[in-house]
């Protein structure tokens, strides 16, 4: 019986190292659960060329919209041999944390990350308050804030609160799309993008002041202030010492190969340094050039999570 076993073993480890350097024979999926039109969709668009070119291979984005731990699951559950991925931020740190969702980055297999950027809060153009501190002043109740809820865009919006001294009321919004699309129309009060997302509703392609600006900077959740909203309070301004930056996550189900994995990585920093690519989108939108894969990505990962934990578990949901 044990010679079966060890058989067994042997058998499985030589099929798992045959299907790696097989790999890929198929085209290979990237899950982004978030509708398109935000960052993580950007980032996988931007990386799927090179990527394609690389591993010699078609890639196929999909979207998936509502929470984002629809799209989370389906990774989580898919079957590990490569085929499948998942394109994600922080959110699935804070999500777990939160107890919006019962799992996270520790049931997937990191891959890489691929750029960083810091967010922004927002609010509505017709509002009677322009800075964080008169909201705190004005407001006789909670503000209604579009966000992921439990994800790094609910962090955001919540830190932004607790520094203004007013309270809100998260609501599902299934990305930035969507959530300046709710915030134009007065559905929502608040909600968080990236600086560039932010500029382009508030300023025209010569970064004029738009006649009619379509939303409010309140509060760049960098440490200082960022060149394309220089007037923004900056989280130093605010008299905080902290920072809320999105790190944009690669995962592969729990399981896969490590060849797979290392060739996959090997991949996303290809397509991640391409001229006019990935790292320079991140430049333009005053992301941080960030690449990190291997031995050191653990440590990345659980360094975010001892931070992002405790902020998303006072959050709630």
């Amino acid at each position: 019986m044990k010679l079966k076993v060890l058989l067994g073993s042997a058998a499985l480890m030589a099929a798992s190292g045959a299907a790696a350097q097989d790999w890929p024979n198929r085209p290979i999926t990237l899950v982004v659960p978030f509708q398109a039109g935000g960052i993580t969709d950007i980032v996988a668009r931007k990386l799927e060329p090179a990527l394609s070119e690389f591993l010699d291979q078609s890639i196929v984005v999909v979207n998936m919209g509502g929470h984002t731990s629809v799209g989370t699951r389906r990774v989580v559950d898919a079957n590990p041999d490569g085929y499948e991925f998942l394109v994600h931020e922080t959110g699935i740190m804070t999500a777990e944390a939160s107890g919006v969702q019962e799992f996270g980055y520790r049931d997937l297999t990191p891959v890489a990350v691929v750029g960083e950027v810091c967010l922004v809060a927002v609010g509505r153009a017709d509002a009677n308050w322009r800075t964080l501190s008169e909201i705190g002043e004005t407001s006789d109740g909670p503000l209604i804030a579009g966000v992921t809820v439990g994800g790094a865009s609910h962090m955001a919006i919540a830190m932004a609160a607790e520094l203004g001294g007013f309270e809100i009321r998260p609501v599902q919004i299934g990305g930035t799309s969507a959530a300046f699309a709710a915030l134009i129309a007065g559905q929502i009060d608040l909600m968080a993008s990236t600086p560039s997302s932010a500029h382009s509703y508030i300023f025209d392609a010569n970064d004029q002041l738009l006649e009619n600006p379509e939303a409010t900077p309140l509060l760049y959740l960098g440490a200082e202030r960022h060149a394309l909203l220089p007037d923004v309070q900056a989280m130093q301004d605010a008299g905080s010492d902290s920072e809320l930056c999105v790190p944009n996550l690669i995962f592969a189900p729990s399981g896969t190969p490590d060849d797979i994995v290392s060739r996959m990585a090997e991949g996303l920093e290809h397509a991640y340094r391409q001229p006019d690519g990935l790292m320079d989108f991140f430049h333009t939108v005053g992301g941080v050039d960030r690449f990190i894969s291997g031995d050191e990505l653990g440590a990345y990962l659980d360094a975010n999570w001892a931070i992002l934990e405790p902020l998303a578990a006072s959050a709630g949901n």
